[in-house]
């Protein structure tokens, strides 16, 4: 009983306290609704009443009971109405809906004409708030006062009055010691007088002085095809022009041009806002008292104008109105407008196709047309087209137009040199930051074109010629330009745009495509001059190529590119009859070294060259520019040019044999090559790797039973992933394991290559020790001093894994174990005599279960892994790091 109690006085006390919201939100449920259109108002009166009489629908609480609140079952059409549309809804495809606020007419110039014309002046009423009255706006003196406005009366004299008072409903105000005063009707600047006669009944000497205060409202109706009809409180000071943008103005079809003001069952004023938007013009504008109705008749004839006009729109005209008069409005024919023709679409009912064209021009007689309500008057723009010029463009000091005459040439166009010269260049060259080669073309002289539309086909045309002969007044090149050319001036390696009379060398060995003009009668000799300049610009074209890395066999980076391939070109031409590409080879060298005719073949329009270098297309080591480093403790060291078939010893030899300090037993060689397939095999087991961090990062995880198993999973796995990441970052170095004997070093015989690196190291004094030792440093080397005596030396932690300690030479080679340890000195390793530079490393029995075996796994020892990759001792302590 007691939580019956409870619970009906809560309810109590809810109904009592949220009493106040429901009343506020019904009264601005209220005010929304007349603010609304009346079919607007009729949806929502009509969903209200629906949800009144609706059946509740009891949403089942939390306890199973009916104590949730009453939701109405509201029809499904109003449901869809009344909600708003999810974000994630599906709406069905239908056609779009006509926009609101627009006219039919609009949408019948949108499907005629395909462009969006707004209606000419209604824009000004989209945002009535920015034109609410303002209470500090100065009150004109011929201002009659009126029930409701505030009197600010300042008395002085031998009676002091300062006070605000209010003229009530009949007229008046209520002095004290005075009495009434009638002010209603009176001007402001009579209210003075008036105040003075009636205070000087009673009082004498005093001043006088009345100022407006607050001033009052006044209710008018706005009628017709308003935007919001209906009554509204504006400003006392309100006149007809200010009321209109005061309540939105016209609706969309309502007119602009013949507003009235009624008052008393009389028109007492009109108003054309045409006048007043394009002139200022507001005769019509009379001050505006209670009960005004302000009437806003429909839109008259309305027509489209559109085109090269100032202000695009749909205009509403009056009767008789001309084209001319309608330009007006908005200023009148713009410069850009083409006054001698002009389009007019017209709608006359009578004739069997209502819709018909006429052109006219925009002379004094075409502005004098009288417009008709659905006419469309299309304005056409001046052709963009310039006359008795000639364009200047691309790679260019000032790209501009240049004044055309009869006769003339392309060399009368670039008269001076300089006009070639960007002007980014000399800005370059005053901040210093130029291009360091030694010798940069600025501009491409060997290849050029002109545009020109051609009058009788209507096709634009490309004709190429050679820039550099054309500025000579070469009569072939130096082509006699017509009014409306263009000239295209291209970049040292822009090659230009293929044209009906271009050749053009293709490859890498051009850095791409370098296209030439062609002329009847051109053989290869001509596109290639000679084999100076094709090789200045084949560097030229290869220069940004250039491969970075020292040891590249295909490019050595001071100064040294691919060497052309003088025994082989091509031509790759295209049949005109197949219509399929055909390739000519022929000898390089014999067309442009020595002019042999077999070679130098005559070119046809679009013939494309191929150049080659020797790498793409490798000849005969003989027949190569073969170059070797040597450097280190040898007599000469430099670059040297391979001879054929030269060996190692060879080389040593040729350079003047080895320096007193040489150690041999430490000599290393570098190939590309070697560097290349070391690489390859580095790449694949990192692959290999990565697999097997992700398939056993799977299995051991799910193998985890407890907490402290999980975190040791998980450091396992962190290991293997930064072990992996260091692995990804081992570059190949490409040295080659010469093999040596210590005691005795001797080079082998091997064939050099080109691009390889020969190093002859200086003897050094020590021998390195690190790993699982005491003291990982660097040992003295003491001739005939064992492997085991220098471990000995650094002393084996706890942890050491003597089983599979490495020994890595100073030639290039690694050895291991062979054998399970016995016996620190009588292991066949351990006994070994070392030599200054080697290596010794001793790992870790933790290794064997952590990240180091699966690096390991599928490979036979560690000697293997170091051999294939080439890593050597620095990159083998990065892995151990």
């Amino acid at each position: 009983m007691s939580q019956f109690y409870s619970r009906g006085l809560i309810c109590v006390l809810l109904v009592i306290a949220l009493a106040p919201v429901v009343r506020a939100q019904t009264l601005e449920q209220q005010v929304q609704l007349k603010t609304l259109t009346p079919d607007v108002q009729g949806k929502r009166k009509a969903v209200g009443a629906a949800a009144k009489s609706a059946v509740p629908i009891p949403v089942n609480s939390a306890q199973g009971g009916n104590s949730a609140p009453l939701v109405p079952a509201l029809p499904s059409a109003t449901i869809a109405e009344a909600a708003p549309a999810s974000a994630d809804a599906v709406a069905p495809s239908a056609p779009k809906p006509d926009k609101p606020d627009e006219t039919e007419f609009q949408r019948f110039v949108f499907n005629a004409t395909g462009q969006s014309l707004r209606l000419f002046g209604y824009e000004l009423f989209a945002d009535a708030e920015r034109f609410n009255p303002a209470q500090s706006t100065a009150v004109p003196s011929s201002y009659v006062l009126g029930s409701g406005d505030e009197v600010v009366v300042q008395v002085n004299g031998l009676v002091e009055v300062s006070d605000r008072f209010v003229i009530d409903r009949d007229g008046r105000i209520f002095l004290p010691k005075v009495g009434p005063v009638h002010l209603a009707g009176v001007a402001l600047r009579d209210a003075e007088r008036v105040l003075s006669a009636n205070i000087g009944r009673v009082y004498r000497n005093f001043t006088v002085t009345a100022t407006m205060g607050r001033l009052r409202s006044i209710e008018i109706f706005v009628v017709g095809q308003a935007k919001k009809p209906g009554k509204h409180v504006v400003s006392s000071l309100s006149g007809l022009i200010n009321a209109l943008f005061e309540t939105g103005g016209p609706g969309i079809n309502g007119s602009l041009r013949a507003i009235e003001l009624r008052r008393g069952g009389k028109t007492v004023s009109a108003v054309d806002m045409y006048g007043f938007l394009s002139q200022g013009d507001n005769r019509g504008d009379v001050s505006l008292v209670t009960g005004d109705i302000i009437y806003i008749p429909p839109a008259r004839a309305r027509v489209a104008v559109l085109g090269s006009v100032n202000v695009p729109a749909v205009y509403e005209i009056q009767k008789g109105e001309t084209i001319g008069q309608l330009l007006a409005l908005t200023g009148g024919l713009p410069t850009l407008a083409l006054p001698q023709r002009a389009q007019l679409e017209r709608v006359d009912q009578a004739r069997e196709v209502a819709r018909y064209v006429e052109d006219f021009a925009l002379d004094s007689k075409g502005q004098a047309l009288t417009l008709q309500a659905g006419d469309m008057v299309t304005v056409f723009p001046i052709s963009p087209q310039i006359a008795g010029v000639v364009t200047l463009q691309g790679n260019v000091a000032n790209p501009m137009r240049y004044n055309w005459r009869p006769g003339m040439r392309v060399a009368d166009i670039l008269s001076d040199r300089r006009m070639l010269i960007p002007g980014g260049y000399w800005q370059q060259a005053s901040q210093g930051t130029t291009d360091a080669n030694y010798s940069r073309p600025e501009v491409n002289l060997d290849y050029a074109t002109i545009h020109w539309l051609d009058p009788v086909a209507l096709r634009t045309r490309v004709i190429a010629f050679n820039l550099g002969k054309a500025m000579a007044r070469e009569p072939a090149e130096n082509l006699e330009l017509q009014s409306g050319d263009t000239i295209t001036v291209y970049a040292p390696k822009d090659p230009g745009i293929e044209t009906a009379g271009s050749v053009a060398l293709v490859g890498d060995m051009v850095g791409g495509t370098k296209r030439f003009v062609w002329r009847e009668g051109f053989t290869v000799k001509d596109v290639i001059p000679s084999a100076a300049w094709l090789i200045e610009s084949t560097n030229y074209w290869q220069r940004d190529k250039l491969v970075q890395d020292p040891t590249s066999q295909v490019n050595l980076r001071d100064d040294m590119v691919n060497e052309i391939n003088w025994n082989y070109a091509q031509i790759i031409r295209r049949n005109p009859v197949s219509l399929k590409s055909e390739a000519i080879t022929f000898n390089l060298g014999g067309a442009v070294l020595e002019g042999r005719p077999q070679d130098n073949l005559r070119l046809e329009p679009g013939d494309r060259i191929g150049i080659f270098s020797v790498a793409e297309v490798p000849v005969p080591a003989e027949s190569r520019t073969q170059m070797v480093t040597l450097s280190g403790e040898v007599a000469v060291p430099g670059r040297y040019q391979l001879r054929a078939g030269e060996t190692l010893p060879d080389l040593i030899r040729r350079a003047g044999g080895v320096t007193a300090n040489a150690y041999v037993f430490g000599a290393a060689v570098v190939r590309d090559s070697v560097r290349q397939q070391q690489q390859d095999n580095l790449d694949r087991t990192v692959k290999k790797m990565q697999d097997q961090v992700q398939s056993q990062a799977s299995v051991i995880v799910q193998s985890a039973t407890d907490a402290e198993k999980a975190a040791a999973t998980q450091a396992q796995l962190a290991a293997q992933k930064e072990l992996l990441s260091r692995i990804q970052g081992l570059k190949a170095t490409g040295r080659i394991a010469l093999d040596l004997d210590p005691e005795k070093p001797v080079l082998p015989s091997i064939v050099l290559q080109g691009g390889d690196i020969v190093v002859m190291p200086q003897r050094p004094s020590f021998v390195g020790v690190f790993g699982e030792v005491y003291a990982e440093t660097a040992l003295i080397h003491r001739p005939g001093t064992t492997m085991g005596e220098y471990i000995q030396k650094a002393g084996l932690t706890r942890d050491a894994d003597a089983d599979n300690i490495l020994l890595i030479r100073a030639d290039g080679t690694v050895e291991s174990n062979s054998a399970r340890f016995t016996s620190l000195m009588g292991n066949s390793l351990n006994g070994k005599k070392l030599m200054p530079g080697d290596t010794i490393y001793v790992p870790s029995l933790v290794d064997r279960r952590t990240a180091y075996s699966l690096f390991v796994q599928g490979a036979k020892d560690w000697t293997t892994i170091l051999y294939q990759f080439g890593l050597g001792a620095v990159g083998f302590k990065v892995l151990r790091n």
